[in-house]
């Protein structure tokens, strides 16, 4: 009856993932690519965001562009 027991798989995503969920596809994509570019200083970023209503701190944006963030935990 309990053989095939185990533990429920944890879905680990931080504040860009999360807000990125919450978005249209379209702006989703621009999201995650701008996120992801070289051409936006992480702090630069979180401000333009910022106007936008999207509050995203620049460590956020860097742990997430260098990989470090929950997002990419096994």
């Amino acid at each position: 009856m309990l053989e095939d027991l185990k533990p429920p798989t944890r879905q680990y995503s931080c504040k860009v993932r999360t807000i990125a969920e919450q978005l249209e596809t379209k702006d989703r994509e621009i999201l995650l690519a701008a996120v992801m570019s070289q051409e936006w200083a992480y702090k630069t970023l979180s401000n333009e965001l910022a106007k936008r209503d999207i509050d995203i701190a620049d460590v956020t944006i860097k742990a997430h562009r260098i990989k470090t963030c929950n997002c990419f935990r096994k």
